[in-house]
């Protein structure tokens, strides 16, 4: 960014300076020498089309040791540029990186391009209102700058065009001029033929109004004291040592044998007869090389000038609104000594300082000055300092505005050389860019939050990282321990029995804080399931209470169901959620209870509107209660009031985190009102549509019946030798036929290799070596023999989150049963689709 802005400074100062230039051409070659430096190019040039429709370079700068091309870039055949104007017609720019990609595709171009040493090169089209007139462009600059060359070149098009236009308004003005010159004397008010030689003077013309006898002056003084003369008496100060210099008689010689002709402009004294501005033009004649002869003839340009000075006007204009666009303007300060500081402003620098067009300079500056905020004057002091020491300086600082308030400003500036008086004098650019700014601090802004949403990630990572460990070691402690126990007790039944009781306990928990966790995986994932069938809600909650009453039982606690301010029973949603959501918020309040405590659950009916009902769920418990700090992080993953109970098996702080995340996928609302030693109040509000069509009774699900695998002739596919075995072992003790294979390869060969409806079941692991079992159930799948597509295929797999039962149906799978097995669940499967 810095280099762009640095680019965009030297082109701006190139823009500016080429407009002070006395005439297009040389506003023209200001601009191309500019513009070559600040992209590191070798040529900058203009071409223009002539009318015979070919190209001429009529504008050229060139690198110091680069050779130049100008004149070997005449009239270029319509032909070798054609490809170019092809693409300026529908308003774009010609960027090539390498000639080499062009070599075949544009032969003529590349020989063209090759001839003069080019290898890269940005080009631009100038537009004369919707009419191309030709082009411009650098060669060679750095590949890394030609992404933002072409914009830089397109910031000065405008320009170039303007100037090719009072250049040819110049040229067909001089045209005019010196054909009336060599045809009407009478537009000059003196024409003169001198030898500087001799002093010898021919009048071809004189006026009074001039008040010189330029023949008797010359005859008497010589040409050079004949001049001084003139100069003297008619040519105001400031222009006379300019024109001493361009009319000295070698000077004029010199010109004359290399040019033919030139000519000299300057300002005359007031009350001369009425002139204002005036010209002095030399040409050389035939007698010019072998006598020092030359012509020289005074004409009025009052007129030209005029002419120019409003064409210069109109340019300047059109370049301020270019810069008022951009929001930048050009400023000079003057630094006089002895005087206070003055600050001239264009008509754009005027607007962004907010300041009236009548404005007195010292006003201005003090206007500017006093509003830098009172931090950033040192800095803008220094970056003065270094404008007049190194020649070039650019400074950014908040400014406060009269009418817009604090706003940036991005200034820049280079000394003026030319400043005759005592002190110094500064020319530069004053830029409004205070929307960039504040895009960027924006843009920093929403790092520094991204960076605090990581920091915050990394830190949740490490604290769930800290939780698990502890609540995986726990259990694992204790079934290391009961195995230990087990070992040495072998002599004691009774012994034995308890410490594989606690072996199942610990293995049990161990898988509910698996599940708990995959659980807070999937809601987080932003998934809904959708899962609509129709239930029986009373059904539902005795459930809930049925499972944990046990429990209920074992610690003394009575625990209670009220149903009666229910309206509706027949409902539809889901109710696997639904008990998962009120057998936490139970089994929370039986785990922190208090001895021959009581928990008590009330469902009831508040609203019913369109086919919604909404259900409140009270579940009010005499336990320990929760502190009000606590209340604000009880829905929070992995917190727990009195961390310590995670040495009692109590969970790892996720029941009611998935509670919260289940309400509120429902678009329900939980609430907890709990004081320490009181016990605690959960209410649960959900929206519940009822089931109007209430049909016929659910066809019996899984959990109804019973499983019978007897005589079932099964696949079994599984990479881990335990796992095999432990499953073959419980098929075998009920009664099934086991097959094994080691991976899914092996699984499809000993298919393919059997018998049509030799198997009754595939039971598949999912991931294994060789071939993992979605590819082994897809090949089963696409085989070409009556089983292939209805023998049963089940999914045993570690991987449990939704997308992985996803993947298990895509694969041509029927059922999907998560790791560590649940035999029974897998029984009652393997008999359903028994003989589908």
């Amino acid at each position: 960014m810095r280099s762009v802005q640095n680019l965009e400074a030297i082109i701006n100062e190139g823009l500016r300076v080429a407009l002070l230039e006395e005439t297009p051409d040389q506003s023209l070659e200001v601009l191309l020498e500019h513009l070559g430096k600040a992209l590191n190019g070798e040529r900058t040039y203009i071409f223009e089309q002539n009318e015979s429709g070919g190209d001429d370079n009529t504008y050229e700068w060139v690198d110091a040791g680069v050779e130049p091309e100008q004149e070997n870039l005449q009239n270029v055949p319509p032909e070798v540029c054609a490809s170019w104007y092809r693409n300026f017609s529908v308003g774009r720019h010609i960027v090539i990186k390498n000639v080499e990609d062009i070599r075949e595709t544009e032969p003529l171009q590349y020989e063209n391009l090759k001839r003069q040493g080019i290898h890269s090169l940005v080009v631009v089209p100038l537009y004369d209102g919707k009419r191309i007139i030709g082009f411009y462009g650098v060669d060679n600059p750095p590949v890394k700058s030609l992404e933002y060359a072409s914009n830089m070149l397109q910031t000065a098009a405008y320009f170039i065009v303007s100037s090719l236009k009072r250049r040819n308004l110049f040229r067909e003005l001089q045209k005019r001029s010196y054909n009336v010159f060599h045809a009407l004397s009478v537009d000059y008010l003196g024409i003169y033929e001198v030898n500087f030689d001799t002093g010898e003077c021919e009048v071809y013309r004189s006026s009074e109004g001039l008040g010189l006898d330029w023949a008797a002056h010359f005859m008497e003084d010589g040409y050079q004291a004949a001049m001084e003369r003139y100069i003297s008496k008619c040519v105001v100060p400031q222009g006379q040592e300019r024109l001493r210099a361009m009319t000295e008689k070698d000077y004029v010689l010199t010109q004359l044998r290399t040019k033919k002709k030139f000519s000299v402009r300057y300002q005359v004294k007031d009350n001369f007869s009425g002139l204002k501005y005036l010209e002095i033009h030399f040409s050389a004649t035939e007698r010019t090389a072998a006598e020092n002869c030359a012509i020289f003839a005074l004409r009025d340009v009052n007129a030209l000038v005029e002419r120019e000075e409003k064409y210069k006007l109109e340019a300047r204009r059109s370049l301020e609104d270019i810069l008022e666009g951009a929001r930048t303007g050009i400023w000079t300060i003057e630094l006089e000594e002895g005087c206070r500081p003055r600050m001239y402003a264009d008509r754009t620098m005027r607007i962004l300082l907010g300041v009236p067009d009548d404005i007195g300079p010292e006003e201005c500056y003090q206007h500017w000055f006093e509003r830098i905020e009172p931090d950033y004057v040192e800095m803008v002091q220094e970056t003065v300092r270094a404008m007049l020491e190194t020649e070039r300086a650019e400074v950014i600082y908040p400014w406060n505005h009269p009418a817009l308030g604090r706003i940036y400003v991005r200034c820049g500036g280079v000394p003026d050389k030319r400043f005759e008086k005592p002190g110094a004098c500064l020319n530069g650019y004053h830029q409004d860019i205070t929307e960039t700014m504040v895009t960027r601090k924006k843009q920093e802004q929403s790092i520094m939050e991204l960076l605090e949403r990581v920091r915050r990630a990394n830190s949740a990572k490490s604290e769930f990282l800290s939780h698990m460990s502890h609540d995986l070691r726990t259990p694992i402690n204790g079934i290391l321990g009961m195995l230990a126990i087990l070992e040495n007790s072998q002599g004691d039944p009774e012994r034995q029995k308890e410490c594989r009781r606690k072996i199942r306990v610990s293995t049990e928990h161990l898988l509910s804080l698996v599940n708990d966790v995959l659980q807070v995986s999937n809601l987080e994932s932003g998934r809904p399931t959708v899962v609509v069938e129709p239930f029986d809600l009373c059904a539902a909650l005795k459930d809930c209470i049925t499972v944990l009453f046990p429990l209920a039982e074992e610690r003394g606690i009575l625990l209670e169901l009220e149903t009666s301010g229910l309206r509706h029973s027949r409902v539809k949603g889901n109710p696997l959620h639904l008990k998962q959501i009120l057998m936490s918020v139970i089994d929370n309040a039986l785990k922190y209870n208090r001895p021959n405590g009581s928990v008590f659950v009330r469902a009831e009916e508040t609203a019913f509107h369109e086919g919604i009902a909404s259900c409140r769920f009270v579940v009010e418990d005499t336990g320990i209660g929760i502190g009000e700090d606590f209340k604000n992080h009880i829905f929070e993953p992995f917190t727990q009031e009195d961390q310590g109970a995670r040495t009692n098996y109590n969970g790892a702080g996720l029941g009611m985190s998935i509670v919260k995340k289940l309400v509120d996928q429902m678009k329900g609302a939980v609430s907890v009102d709990s004081q320490p030693g009181r016990g605690s109040v959960v209410q649960i509000t959900l929206p519940i549509r009822v089931d109007e069509a209430w049909g016929e009774k659910p066809a019996e699900k899984d959990g109804d019946m019973q499983g019978d695998v007897s005589g079932m002739r099964v696949l079994l596919v599984e990479d881990n030798a335990l796992n095999c075995e432990i499953v073959e072992y419980i098929l075998g003790e009920a009664g099934a036929e086991v097959v094994t294979a080691n991976d899914g390869k092996a699984a499809v060969d000993a298919f393919t290799a059997s018998e049509p409806g030799r198997f009754d079941c595939v039971l598949m692991d999912l991931m294994m070596p060789v071939m993992s079992g979605y590819e082994a159930a897809r090949v089963i799948r696409g085989l070409d023999r009556p089983d292939a597509k209805t023998v049963p295929i089940i999914a045993l797999s570690a991987n449990a989150f939704e997308e992985d039962v996803a993947l298990a149906k895509d694969a041509g799978m029927d059922e999907h049963l998560a790791k560590p097995v649940d035999v029974r669940k897998m029984f009652r499967v393997m008999s359903r689709l028994r003989g589908r």
